[in-house]
């Protein structure tokens, strides 16, 4: 850790020599405003003055930086997120938030799009290549559990990605390529016509992957319109496509690792994917009064996919199978906010609903099982159908929340959420089952600030909340079979009778704001510490083979962020996290949860080099992880740092960039034999890549 702790300290050395260099531009000594954030209540409010852990990152802060190759890099720079990647380039990232994982089978996390859900129907996980950078304005990130506002699945926490909106005229174009055959293109742009805002987005993303089997292709699109923009009235239509191949190259055991990084798994040869998908959004909002209004939204959405998918089941031995399914969601949101008690004192009162109806039409068929030697010498084909079904899920919610400030210097906030969650499934040949879940999610919050002068603002928050996450629909009905060496010989891994995992969480926390230099630094400082006891955790049970809720879990951790700024020239950014997340049950009771990282750092910094040239880089460690329950199979620690110099021009920007700086070897997750034996596989990380770009703007 001395490492990167060593480069923090050299970096806030230069940004604060940078900062006292140069003179201010006036003498006004007042603490630079804190962010509206939308997220954390479902609508505006001071970041620093929620009940909650908030981090907002702006278009302006992610543009610079290094090591961004997606979307889901930028979660990197707040406190609390580590990723772990699949594919070894960041194109598959699975988020690790307060200790939750879901192995990429599920997700923990509600990824939204300007307020409207991205996780898909049948594992709630999500693309997170959908979004091209050039589109977002900022990203606002709530962590901790959210259900008493967002219901199901936000536990670990809410991502919200707001777009480039308003009447705010704007270009950005950006064409990279690099090593490993990588090519990039982004486009966003708005323009405005008769008062009213209108904007296209657009991305093209290939690579051919640092391994064998490992190209991959994907294209996104979207447009959106105003139908209706006036003093009161906002009426936006939107649309957004996508479309991605891509080869799996599977994980590899440690023996075949020292062999060749770059090579495949020979029983992941035949894996690839093929998906589309497609959205049309129709949302506004109504001026009704003062700090009264009303915002509805109607969301529809179509995917089809079909993959490949081979399940490990021994060092020696795989199973794999393909799949087709296809997919439609409806969303309808409804939300008023209005003051109950203006005249008497400051207050807020959110009342809204969501709804949501969606299909799920699923069929698997037999493609290869059995040794390497079947997979080496597969030709590819795909067999017999094996199973096929019909699942559907319907949801309802009603939520509220009051917020009032009784004291200029208090945030009371009270809110409830009840959810009601239907499914049902038909397999082929008739038959059916169904699940209802319920759950009463509420939560009770206080902001309180401290300090509040020219120079500071400090503000301490805590909250305590219940949440919850409802089986996936694959968890419940996905008749995939799997071969075992025992009667009856196939079996299927999901459970119709699971129910939904819940966790009661405590929190507390501070923000603080200071200005060191008038007008030309400033610092922030956010400290969260929580913990969460989960009960009837979803895990798998090897005594029958299937999900079953055995798992109760304590979640507690730190989470540190600190951010030095020097206006529009330079900044350092450096976040830490603890997560401390363990058994409470079971025979693996007092062990630490598999895969989660119990540190994880992050540093980026930017500023600059000469005239004209800017340099940034980032340095990324995790350290003590577990691949096993019983924790005897440890995962080496790691770290990263990239590189990335950028050439100023009035009109555009030509960058440099070096990945993977120290050329580490590296692997940031795994899992032991399924079977038993010594065997352990692990997804090895790229070594040092370099890619070059140009981005315009206008």
């Amino acid at each position: 850790m001395r490492t990167p702790l060593c480069i923090f300290v050299l970096c806030s050395a230069a940004v604060f020599a940078k900062a006292q260099n140069v003179a201010p531009a006036d003498t006004l000594e007042t603490v630079v405003l804190d962010e509206l954030v939308v997220t954390a209540d479902r609508s505006a409010t001071i970041r620093t003055q929620s009940t909650a852990a908030v981090s907002v990152l702006q278009a302006d802060e992610l543009r610079p930086l290094a090591g961004v190759t997606g979307l889901a890099d930028v979660l990197r720079l707040t406190p609390g997120f580590a990723l772990l990647h699949i594919d070894g380039l960041g194109y598959d990232p699975q988020p690790v938030i307060r200790g939750f994982y879901g192995g990429g089978e599920a997700e923990y996390v509600v990824v939204m799009l300007d307020g409207q859900p991205l996780n898909v129907i049948e594992t709630g996980l999500v693309n997170w290549n959908q979004i091209p950078l050039a589109s977002v304005r900022s990203v606002e990130i709530v962590r901790g559990g959210t259900s008493s506002l967002y219901g199901d699945a936000a536990i670990g926490g809410v991502v919200n990605v707001v777009t480039a909106g308003g009447l705010v005229p704007h270009s950005n174009l950006s064409v990279a390529g690099g090593t490993y055959g990588t090519l990039r293109a982004e486009a966003a742009f708005r323009r405005i016509w008769a008062e009213r805002s209108f904007g296209f987005f657009g991305n093209l993303d290939r690579t051919a992957g640092f391994r064998d089997h490992a190209t991959r292709l994907a294209a996104s699109g979207g447009l959106s319109a105003d139908l209706v923009r006036n003093d009161r009235t906002i009426l936006m239509l939107s649309g957004h496509g996508h479309t991605r191949t891509y080869d799996v190259p599977g994980p590899l055991t440690s023996e075949q690792i020292n062999d060749s990084r770059t090579q495949e798994s020979v029983f992941f040869r035949l894996d690839n994917n093929d998906e589309r998908v497609g959205s049309l959004v129709l949302r506004g909002r109504f001026d009704a009064g003062p700090e009264t209004f009303v915002t509805g939204s109607i969301t529809g959405v179509v995917r089809s996919a079909v993959a490949i998918r081979t399940l490990p089941l021994s060092a020696e031995f795989a199973d794999a199978k393909q799949r087709e399914l296809s997919t439609s969601r409806l969303f309808v949101n409804g939300q008023v906010v209005t003051p109950v008690l203006r005249a008497i004192v400051a207050d807020r009162l959110t009342v809204g609903a969501d709804a949501q109806i969606g299909s799920l039409s699923n069929t698997w068929y037999n493609v290869a099982t059995g040794p390497a030697q079947v997979f080496a010498e597969h030709s590819g084909a795909v067999g017999d159908m094996s199973t096929k079904g019909e699942a559907a899920r319907s949801a309802v919610a009603a939520y509220s929340q009051y917020d009032v400030m009784p004291a200029s210097r208090l945030r009371l906030s009270l809110g409830v959420r009840y959810d009601r969650i239907s499914d049902v499934y038909t397999p082929d040949g008739g038959g059916e089952s169904t699940a209802s879940h319920t759950a009463v999610s509420p939560k009770v919050g206080l902001n309180v600030s401290y300090v509040r002068s020219a120079k500071h603002v400090g503000n301490w928050y805590a909250n305590v909340s219940r949440s919850f996450k409802a089986p996936t629909l694959d968890q419940l009905y996905d008749q995939r079979e799997i071969p075992v060496p025992f009667p009856p010989y196939g079996v299927t891994i999901s459970n119709g009778d699971l129910k939904p995992q819940r966790g009661i969480s405590l929190e507390t926390g501070l923000y603080h704001r200071a200005t060191i230099v008038p007008n030309r630094l400033a610092t922030e400082f956010t400290l969260s510490v929580y913990q969460m006891d989960m009960t009837d955790e979803l895990d798998f049970r090897f005594e029958t083979f299937q999900y079953d809720n055995i798992a109760e879990s304590r979640h507690r951790g730190l989470e540190f962020g600190a951010k030095l700024a020097v206006q529009d020239e330079a900044s350092l950014v450096h976040n830490y996290t603890v997560q401390d997340v363990t058994y409470q049950a079971g025979s693996n009771k007092g062990n630490y949860v598999k895969a989660i990282p119990r540190t994880y750092l992050s540093i980026a910094a930017h500023m600059p080099l000469a005239e004209d040239i800017t340099v940034s880089g980032t340095v990324r460690s995790a350290r003590r992880i577990w691949l096993d329950d019983a924790n005897t199979v440890p995962l080496d620690d790691y770290a990263s740092a990239d590189l990335k110099l950028t050439y100023n021009l009035r009109w555009a920007a030509v960058m440099l960039e070096v990945l993977n700086l120290l050329d580490n070897e590296y692997s940031t997750t795994g899992f032991p034999d399924p079977a038993g034996s010594d065997t352990v596989f692990l997804y090895p990380a790229a070594g040092r890549a370099m890619r070059a770009g140009i981005q315009v703007g206008w």
